[in-house]
């Protein structure tokens, strides 16, 4: 994949929408997936999604929120 980085206030950072099939922007997302957990030199995770390390919660156990 190539990339490029540019100011945000350049006119080529105007329009951030990708081209392509829906099949190669869907291997752009897994390839800057892979690369951003590469770059935090940790492993991609394993867990499926009925094990995701997740907390349901609502805005009720948040003070200050709603």
């Amino acid at each position: 994949m190539t990339a490029r980085v540019v100011p945000l206030s350049s006119p080529e950072a105007g329009d951030a929408r990708m081209g392509g099939t829906a099949e190669q922007l869907l291997e752009a997302v897994a390839e800057l997936t892979a690369e951003t957990w590469r770059l935090a030199g940790r492993p991609l995770p394993t867990y499926t999604r009925a094990t995701m390390p997740v907390v349901v919660t609502t805005l009720k156990d948040h003070p200050g929120s709603t």
